[in-house]
């Protein structure tokens, strides 16, 4: 695969310009910003959300354009990042480093001025508090105790009540309508691409936060979560843990019969 002139965005642009597709198209099938399309086509990869972002929206505009998803990431991976050709996926799992954290150095005169303040403020507060619960409480010893007690009213006679109909049971709910059904809640923004009974449904988009998806299959359901940190994961109600931090990736993760009745199980024993 070659480029011919022109960096690797020029390239993917005349591959979409060739079969007259616009990016808005692009845009509305594979539920992508157009900003990011943009930024992809000028090479702007700095722009994506997240590095791994880039491999699933390059993947996204190939089907979608009629090239070969495989070869456009392969393309991608050697103009702009070759050290990634040799990396080992899993090592997208691990928890990246934090970065050492750098002494400030001493404290501004400023800073310490306004604690100074906040402190005083909060004492002056704490005194007028004092001062005014001193005071109701000898405003309340002055007041007169010689009250003079109302006489006691009598209870009313008790009421009968007619015996009420046994409540009917109620129905026994409708049983689900796949074997596996998968809720997923988004705290934030992440990139999820599903594979549901070995292919037969495909879903790849961007996710943001605050919504959430609903997913159900026969017999398994493979997900990708760009951000698993974030997501809170359900299957056919039990909750699933993924035990990630914000910004870790989780591939091929495989819910499928097997995974219902384990769930099952530890609920039942909890």
């Amino acid at each position: 695969m070659s480029t011919e002139s022109g960096s690797f965005g020029d390239w993917l642009r005349r591959q979409r310009e060739m079969r007259e597709i616009s990016l808005r198209d692009i845009a509305e099938r594979t539920k992508i910003s157009l900003r990011y399309l943009e930024a992809m086509e000028a090479d702007r990869f700095d722009l994506l959300p997240a590095p791994i972002f880039a491999k699933g929206f390059l993947r996204e505009y190939a089907r979608y354009v009629g090239l070969s998803p495989d070869d456009v990431v392969n393309h991608y991976l050697s103009v702009h990042h070759p050290e990634e050709l040799a990396t080992d996926p899993k090592e997208d799992t691990k928890v990246r480093s934090r970065p050492k954290m750098v002494d400030p150095g001493p404290t501004p005169v400023r800073r310490t001025w306004s604690w100074g303040l906040l402190l005083a403020l909060a004492g002056l507060i704490l005194l007028v508090l004092v001062a005014v619960l001193a005071w109701l409480g000898d405003h309340r010893h002055k007041e007169p105790t010689n009250v003079s007690q109302a006489p006691p009213i009598a209870a009313p006679p008790p009421v009968q009540v007619a015996a009420q109909p046994a409540t009917p049971a109620r129905p026994t709910p409708p049983p689900p309508s796949a074997p596996i059904q998968v809720s997923l809640d988004f705290s934030k923004d992440c990139w999820v691409e599903a594979v549901i009974d070995g292919g037969k449904s495909r879903l790849a988009e961007l996710r943001i936060q605050g919504e959430s998806l609903q997913l159900e299959a026969q017999k398994s359901i493979s997900l990708t979560l760009g951000n698993a940190g974030v997501v809170d994961v359900r299957v056919n109600g039990y909750p699933l843990e993924l035990n990630k931090k914000e910004g870790d990736v989780v591939r091929d993760l495989v819910i499928d019969l097997t995974t219902v009745q384990a769930l099952k199980a530890k609920q039942e024993v909890h």
